[in-house]
Parts: C-alpha cells; structure tokens; sequence
C-alpha cells in the first residue's frame, strides 16, 4: 500500500510540474527549424509566422537553418528535442509525405506534434527563360530522345520535386534524366540560372521574382492548381498527364509536447494567420494560404502521404 501510494503522489508531482510549467511557458527563446537553406517557401513561411507568434508568446522566436537530405536533417533535431516547446521546426511535403517511404529516416515524422500549418506550396516545372523548350512536350520528347542528358534539381533527397518528375516521366511514357541534389527551392533556382541543371520542380516562394523577370519559365503545374500560372496558358499536369503533386507545410514540435503548451502555440500561429499583415506578406511570396489546427493537419498528412504511398508503389520508388 505504501509503495501504492508513493507512486501515485510521484505521478501527480509530475503532473502538477507539467501544469505549472504549462502554466508559465514560454519563459525563454524558442528556436523554429527549418531543414532548407534560406530563401525558400519553407524558410520565408516561417520567418513570416514567427514575428507574429512572438508577439502573442512574448518571447524571441528565431528560426535556425539545418538543411541536409531534403529536411531530414533539421526535421531529427526536432523530433529528438525535448519536449517542452522550446524547440519547434517548420516542415514540407516531402519529409511528412514522401520520405518516410522512400528511405530510412530514422524517425516518423507523423509522430512528431503538430502546432498547425500555413499554406500548401503551389508547384510547378520550370527552365530557364532562354531554354529552347517552349512547352512541356518539348522537353518530353528532348528527354526522350537524349536518355539521361536532362538535369534536374532537387532538395538534396527523394522528395516533391523527385515524385513530381519521377510521375512526369512515366506519364509521359517513360524517359530517363539525372538529378542534381541542393539545400532547398532557393538553391535548385540558382542551379537553373547557373546552368548547372536543366530543368527544376519548385514552389511560388523561390521563383516568383525570376518569373517576373523572365529569367525562368514554368512549362507544367504540378499543384492542383497556380491561378497566375494558369491564366498565361501553363497547363496543369492533371489535365495533360492525370496526376498532381501536394506539397504540405506545418509547424510541429517533438513527440508528446505537453497538450497546454501545443494548445498556447496552436493559439499564437491561429492569431498569426488570422492577422491580415501576416497573410499579405505569405501572399507575396506566392503560397496558397491555408491555416489547419494541429489535429487537421495531421489528418492531412496522413492522407496525403497513404496517397503519394501508393504512387510510390506504382514508379517502383518504395524501399525494400
């Protein structure tokens, strides 16, 4: 009985401890990860809902750049972090959605606690602004024609940009092409530019400012849609090929982040996104704007990830 009874009141010590630092949180700096290097869709999403969030949380909310293997690097350290929300991380589509299927991790990053997201990537196929290939089937028939002369860029892994062209190819009937790996969208942007590859999967944030200029060209929308795009004559992969690429963003912690400190953060990226100033600036860097509590967001990445599962099996893409 006395053993009984020790226990007990060691629980309940414990739960009054996570109570009151529940209570009191946050009472020091939290760091965001993001697993990409600067000046993606990634990074900029998270550097925007950050200067709101710290604002509601009253401390710092500084953003730390990890990028290596298309997120996993800086996706880990979030994963192993402590759980008391101090260490929180910004993830993509292709860690929650595509990686865990494609290789060993070694984390699930659908155990991770979702915060919540902010927007969907708009997603496109692009080339440089003087490429000779006006249209997709341009560039189809040059990879056909020429196996393994067509360089692409990804974000250093098997991810969006690998899926969205690995699903190009065999809808297309089949063709082969290499794959140059970067730190994220902003890098696989300079590696078009530079000529370093040929061709690039990538989202709105990253190549906006280069459309508009006409440095780039998008040739497909992989997304379910990308209205700008699409009113100067882009076709959507779905049309012409039957398939699409979604590409998620959410904001989560480390597994078993106590329930009132995910509901204060939920609370502070709700107010975040609920704030006109901080949905015209992710407006300006081109993302569909899309705010998910933590539980929806999760729900979706389950989903979307069983789908992009299956289109796994279908390219031959799964690891054994």
């Amino acid at each position: 009985m006395r053993r009984l009874f020790l226990a007990v009141s060691a629980g309940l010590s414990v739960l009054v401890a996570v109570g009151v630092a529940a209570q009191e949180y946050p009472t020091r700096p939290i760091r965001l990860i993001v697993g990409y290097g600067a000046g993606g869709a990634t990074d900029l999403a998270a550097r925007i809902v950050a200067d709101h969030m710290e604002k509601t949380l009253g401390q710092p909310v500084t953003v730390e750049n990890r990028p290596g293997g298309n997120g996993t690097v800086g996706t880990r350290a979030v994963f192993m972090a402590a759980p008391d929300g101090y260490t929180l991380g910004m993830t993509s589509g292709s860690i929650l959605t595509v990686l865990p299927w494609t290789m060993d991790v070694g984390f699930d990053p659908l155990k991770l606690t979702f915060i919540g997201s902010t927007h969907e990537s708009f997603y496109a196929l692009f080339v440089k602004g003087d490429s000779p290939w006006k249209t997709v089937q341009e560039l189809v028939a040059h990879a056909k024609a020429h196996p393994n002369q067509l360089v692409t860029a990804n974000s250093g892994g098997f991810g969006l940009p690998d899926i969205a062209m690995a699903q190009l190819a065999k809808a297309a009937g089949g063709f082969e092409y290499r794959t140059v790996p970067t730190s994220g969208g902003a890098e696989q942007v300079l590696k078009l530019l530079a000529g370093d590859v040929q061709a690039e999967a990538n989202s709105a944030a990253a190549t906006v400012s280069h459309l508009k200029s006409g440095a780039i060209r998008a040739l497909l929308v992989f997304s379910t849609s990308w209205p700008e795009l699409e009113k100067i004559g882009v076709p959507l992969s779905s049309k012409v090929y039957g398939f699409s690429a979604r590409n998620l963003s959410a904001v989560v912690g480390p597994p078993n982040l106590p329930e009132p400190v995910r509901r204060k953060l939920e609370d502070a990226l709700a107010r975040a996104m609920k704030d006109p100033a901080t949905v015209e600036k992710l407006e300006k860097i081109g993302e569909l704007i899309e705010y998910k509590t933590g539980p929806q967001m999760r729900d979706a990445a389950v989903k979307v990830q069983a789908e992009q599962l299956e289109i796994g099996k279908i390219l031959d893409k799964v690891k054994k």
